[in-house]
């Protein structure tokens, strides 16, 4: 399913670069919320169980993750690193259409992720979520805009169990309506509402 509403939302070839470099900042400050309250529906294929940290031999060298998915049908669990970079370098980010453009996240919680997609490293698996030490059975990707092309190749490079496009996301929050979501739009509409009044004296 393509849900191009949400690229063409941003990404408007008449619109000045200054509004995609807002808009995307805007959005990321509660992008996350969305995911989470996503989690939360019941109808959603999986729930959220808090935020994992790598289990690891050496003080200080923790990586934490965005969330810890429990599959609703199975009971697996998988980490989640959830990368939305809608404007950056024009654009360059915003729909994944291959697995070249994870190359450019060289953070330690990255390879972390990647290696709890495999498995390859030694205590990859082994994570802690809310004080309890437990093993996953891969890794999640959620990304901004995702190819069914794009989606195939990154699963087969990287092993990644599998890659949700925010946009298919927010497509359904908007469909099923939950009382968070509603809420928080709510909330993030009348807040920019105040700023701006606030600005205009």
């Amino acid at each position: 399913m393509d849900f191009a509403p949400f690229r063409d939302f941003f990404q408007q070839e008449s619109a000045p670069a200054a509004r995609g470099k807002f808009l995307s900042r805007v959005f990321g400050i509660f992008s996350e919320n969305i995911v989470q309250i996503w989690s939360e529906d019941e109808r959603a294929p999986f729930k959220n169980l808090g935020r994992p940290t790598l289990v690891t031999t050496s003080p200080g060298r923790s990586s934490t993750l965005d969330f810890l998915f429990e599959c609703r049908r199975t009971g697996r669990r998988f980490v989640v690193e959830q990368k939305c970079e809608i404007e950056l370098d024009g654009f360059r980010y915003l729909t994944l259409t291959n697995p070249n453009q994870l190359k450019h996240h060289k953070k330690p919680a990255f390879a972390a992720f990647l290696a709890a997609a495999k498995g390859s490293v030694p205590g990859a698996r082994y994570w802690k979520a809310g004080g309890q030490r437990m093993t996953v059975d891969g890794a999640i990707l959620v990304w901004g805009a995702v190819t069914q092309e794009g989606r195939a190749a990154v699963m087969e490079e990287t092993g990644l169990h599998d890659v949700i496009g925010l946009d298919r996301i927010i497509a359904e929050c908007a469909e099923w309506k939950p009382e968070a979501y509603c809420r928080l739009v709510c909330d993030r509409r009348r807040w920019c509402e105040e700023l701006f009044a606030f600005l205009d004296g």
